[in-house]
């Protein structure tokens, strides 16, 4: 898979973190806010080439 399109299915599960934030019974929602964002500069880390998979 090339980098492009493992980025973009990180942002796809930091998007789903981020915006599942008050739907979803296990985490508060801060704490869900906060890991959506970390994962989405997981993926700009990933897409900019800065972290290789």
């Amino acid at each position: 898979m090339n980098q492009n399109m493992s980025s973009f299915l990180i942002g796809i599960v930091g998007t789903a973190f981020t915006l599942g934030a008050y739907s979803q019974p296990w985490m508060t929602p801060t704490q869900s806010i906060a890991t959506g964002l970390v994962t989405l500069m997981f993926g700009l880390l990933v897409k900019e080439g800065f972290i290789s998979l």
